[in-house]
């Protein structure tokens, strides 16, 4: 016979108390330090920009660069390269991380509903 043990906890949803604390949590400027991963019923805009991310953050790592070197061979300040670095993509526009593959010569192709809109081989999007 198999004994069970009653105070075993079950998982169970936070409190939306606890939600409330976490979103505050997620919005205060610290927190742009940490990766964001794609969720699963991401658009096809959504995927082609984290893989632009994930391209320039490939290419920092690489070319062994800092977060400065980075910012400085792309024009921008230290808060919106990490918001590339970190994959961000809800403050991004496609066109611009477009841009930022390009000014490094970064190889990519983007393909939206079977129409290509190319610039070499890498960010797709279905």
């Amino acid at each position: 016979m198999k004994k069970t043990n009653k105070q075993e906890k079950k998982f169970s949803f936070p409190p939306e108390e606890e939600l409330k604390k976490l979103l505050k949590r997620v919005e205060e400027p610290n927190f742009r330090r940490v990766n964001i991963g794609l969720h699963p019923n991401a658009t096809s805009i959504e995927k082609a920009k984290y893989k632009l991310c994930k391209d320039i953050l490939r290419y920092k790592q690489e070319n062994k660069l800092t977060t400065e070197d980075i910012a400085q061979k792309l024009g921008l300040n230290i808060t919106k390269t990490e918001h590339i670095l970190f994959s961000h993509i809800n403050k991004l526009h496609l066109d611009k991380l477009i841009d930022y593959a390009d000014s490094l010569h970064l190889p990519f192709k983007l393909i939206i509903n079977g129409l290509h809109v190319s610039q070499k081989t890498t960010a797709e999007a279905y």
